[in-house]
């Protein structure tokens, strides 16, 4: 009796299920469809063909000899396109969907309203995506890039000045012939669709309706243009060494996106007045009068620094090398042994490095930190802001050039990421290289989500240091150890077991957690590797290898306010030859990314200007600070953080500074600090203001 109730049940769902397909106009639905995929095919066509002129246009011969990579800018280029269509279609997409749902007595009223609507809308999608194409392409004209940041500058310019310019610079003439043959062939196209639209007869079989139905899944998978981890991004278009052949990736549709998207988030205003009044200063000379009088640093005004004449640095200079590795963690330092293994091969290689513990990385993000480096800015992201293409005479490449380095920016992800290739090519980098490169090194180089993995680029710094007998300043960012954590194949992992006391202090899965200490592992593992080899070479009697973390990793473990310092700490570890060894070296000092270059210029250049940031490391002075996202301060007594407009200050709780207990902010000290942090933020602000100001005036 039972078997027979649950019998009748399914029969009965069987026929609701087979009424419910016959009720679904799948007829109607796939004459719909085939309406909006030749539509689509019309976009396709204008967005290659203009892709085509911009390659005859601005391409050259050494360009058209770059057929494999003109291959994947225009694969790359189809998908950027069918991003842009599939966004511009998402009306007609729920027009198919409402198709799935008409009586098939309304067929031909729906056909005509359908048909009808999208031509005009459509049409005006046509001229919106064609007007973006030929401003792009004069954009490109006029300053050798796609649209970008600069574009919403001219809307600050005299608008009558600009329309003078358009009229009397610009072929109109040429445009409206554009506009109207492209309107015309709109309309043909369309034209032809509709009828067989309007006009087909056609019966077609219920499971090609039904397979037809994956449109609709497929085509937000066109929307984000990629089914991987990312959605269309930046990084995509890096397909070649070539600067050109990576720009026909984007359309015009993601340029103005992407330019949009940086003016939102990196609006910088160089108001230096603003800037004092905001810092409670009346001039540029009292604030760097008080913070010199906080902490003895010496500068002129235009906060410039001379490293001491030396004979021997003059006829010997050493090559540097320094790396900004990812999300290299102090805690992570600290916790390792032969059981928890977090440092590979650089274990064997600490003992000899000089090993900085006490210290914090500038910022907490990777971009923001690689442009304090770059230029010692409080204010970023400049690369993605309007003044990305400013030479700031700050930059740590500047010293070096001036010395006689070939100077050189290398990194395994792509060269375009956060604009960085168009900043850093203002900097003084002779050499800005970054996977394409590699891989044209080393064809088999394994990469990941970020690009190509860190042991491929020291092997690329390796070989860099032999081109020539000219000194060399090597500036290396990897990326390895970055969610989402691989590590390559052939890399050996040596055995790690984390100790019960932590398990319970990390925040994610156990999976997770040991997928990062094994990135951390290899980046750490290849870091000690390229020191032993560059050690074990002839370049190792003069050459210094400076590394330190970006910013700490966050993602595993929790860190409570008396956590603080760690949280934000960084290694910082020095390589330096027996001929270029310092006198002085004190380890737990407090330090910071503010100390790094000034310390490698004292280590490496004679007689060498260079802007101040902070102090050298290698210096016995009496007074020391490290700055943190320019809102948490530590020097030996304690730290001051700002945590929703409000200042905390904490002392240690014991000499080896690592944990931190709440003490009373009103407390001398915590002003103390507060005005150190406060002097230093508007000092460096200023002196970054004064840079673009300049530029400006050029």
């Amino acid at each position: 009796m039972y078997l027979e109730v649950v019998i009748n049940k399914l029969l009965l769902l069987r026929t609701k299920k087979n009424r419910n397909y016959q009720s679904m106009n799948l007829r109607l639905f796939i004459k719909a469809l085939s309406y909006f995929l030749k539509s689509a095919l019309f976009f396709f066509f204008v967005f290659f063909i203009s892709r085509l002129v911009f390659l005859i246009s601005y391409g050259n011969d050494a360009i058209f000899a770059e057929k494999k990579g003109l291959f994947k800018a225009f694969l790359i280029g189809a998908r950027f396109d069918v991003s842009a269509i599939c966004y511009g279609f998402l009306p007609l997409i729920v027009g198919l969907l409402v198709s799935l749902f008409i009586p098939q007595r309304k067929d031909n009223s729906f056909v005509k309203i359908y048909s009808t609507i999208a031509k005009y809308y459509l049409l005006v999608v046509l001229v919106f995506y064609l007007t973006l194409i030929i401003i792009d392409y004069f954009f490109y004209q006029f300053f050798q890039s796609h649209i970008n940041l600069l574009f919403f500058g001219i809307f600050n310019d005299d608008t009558s000045a600009v329309l003078t310019s358009v009229w009397t610079d610009y072929p109109l003439f040429t445009i409206l012939l554009i506009y109207l043959f492209s309107i015309l062939s709109w309309f043909l196209w369309n034209s032809k669709t509709t009828n067989k639209f309007r006009n087909s007869r056609k019966t077609y079989s219920k499971v090609l309706g039904l397979i037809t139905l994956f449109i609709f899944p497929l085509f937000f998978v066109g929307m984000r243009g990629s089914v991987g981890t990312f959605t269309l991004r930046r990084e995509h278009t890096n397909v070649s060494k070539n600067e050109f052949v990576n720009s026909l990736c984007y359309n015009a549709l993601y340029s103005l996106k992407f330019a949009n998207s940086e003016r939102k988030d990196n609006q910088i205003i160089p108001d230096i007045e603003k800037e004092l009044e905001a810092g409670g200063y009346n001039s540029i000379s009292d604030v760097q009068e008080k913070y010199k009088s906080y902490t003895g640093a010496t500068f002129t005004d235009n906060l410039l620094v001379k490293t001491p004449y030396n004979e021997f640095l003059e006829k010997n200079p050493p090559n540097i090398i320094f790396l900004q590795m990812e999300s290299m963690s102090n805690h992570y330092f600290e916790l390792n042994s032969p059981e928890f293994n977090l440092l590979g091969e650089l274990t064997e290689q600490l003992p000899e490095l000089y090993y900085f513990k006490n210290a914090l990385s500038s910022y907490n993000g990777t971009i923001q930190s690689l442009e304090d480096f770059l230029i010692g800015t409080p204010k970023t992201i400049i690369s993605q802001s309007v003044y990305f293409d400013t030479s700031f005479s700050s930059s740590i490449a500047l010293p070096f050039k001036n010395k006689g380095y070939a100077t050189y920016f290398l990194t395994g992800a792509s060269i375009s990421w956060r604009n960085i290739d168009n900043m850093i090519k203002q900097q003084g980098f002779e050499y800005i290289e970054g996977k394409n490169f590699i891989q044209e090194k080393y064809p088999n180089a394994e990469e990941f989500a970020w690009g190509i993995h860190d042991g491929y680029l020291f092997d690329y710094i390796n070989e860099t240091l032999k081109k020539d007998n000219k000194p060399k300043f090597i500036f290396g960012l990897t990326i390895s150890n970055h969610t989402p954590f691989e590590v390559p194949t052939y890399f050996k992992k040596k055995p790690i077991k984390m100790p019960k006391s932590l398990e319970k202090e990390i925040r994610v899965s156990e999976e997770i957690a040991y997928e990062n200490f094994y990135s951390h592992q290899y980046a750490a593992s290849e870091l000690g590797r390229l020191i032993k080899e560059i050690k074990n070479s002839p370049f190792g009697e003069n050459t210094i290898i400076v590394a330190s973390g970006d910013h700490n990793i966050r993602q595993v473990f929790e860190y409570p306010a008396t956590d603080g310092f760690l949280k934000r700490s960084v290694p910082i570890l020095m390589y330096i030859p027996e001929k270029y060894k310092p006198m002085f070296f004190d380890d737990q000092i407090i330090a910071g990314h503010k100390d790094i270059f000034p310390t490698i210029f004292n280590l490496a250049l004679s007689d060498a200007t260079y802007t101040y940031t902070g102090d050298n490391l290698f210096a016995d002075i009496k007074y020391r600070f490290a700055i943190n996202e320019y809102n948490f301060i530590a020097d030996n007594k304690g730290v001051v953080t700002i945590e929703n407009n409000q200042p905390y200050y904490y002392t240690w709780k014991s000499k080896e500074k690592r944990t931190l207990e709440v003490n009373n902010a009103t407390a001398p000290h915590a002003a103390f600090l507060l005005e150190v942090m406060n002097s230093y933020t508007t000092m460096k602000t200023i002196n970054i203001y004064q840079q673009i100001l300049k530029a400006e005036k050029q």
